[in-house]
């Protein structure tokens, strides 16, 4: 019984997938009007998005000299021995 609902459901998911990058509606494959609507509604939204939280900029250092030079001390003495 589990060897049978392996094959249907085997079957079932290729034809979709046949369906959906041959078969015509309108001119376009409906995998075309996907990333038709993809490409208009939620890729520039996604870059607002991205834009908004920064994801591109560094990060801003927040050490003090004294942290600088503390860590500096604390690397030399591991470097040594």
């Amino acid at each position: 019984m589990g060897f049978l609902r392996f094959v249907v459901w085997s079957a079932l998911c290729i034809g979709l997938g046949i369906f959906l990058g041959t078969y015509q509606l309108g001119g376009r494959t409906p995998w075309q009007a996907m990333q038709g609507a993809w490409s208009d509604q939620a890729a520039p939204r996604l870059d607002e998005v991205k834009k908004k939280l920064g994801t591109d900029a560094q990060p801003t250092e927040r050490h003090s000299e004294e942290d600088r030079k503390a860590v500096d001390a604390i690397i030399s003495k591991r470097s040594r021995g």
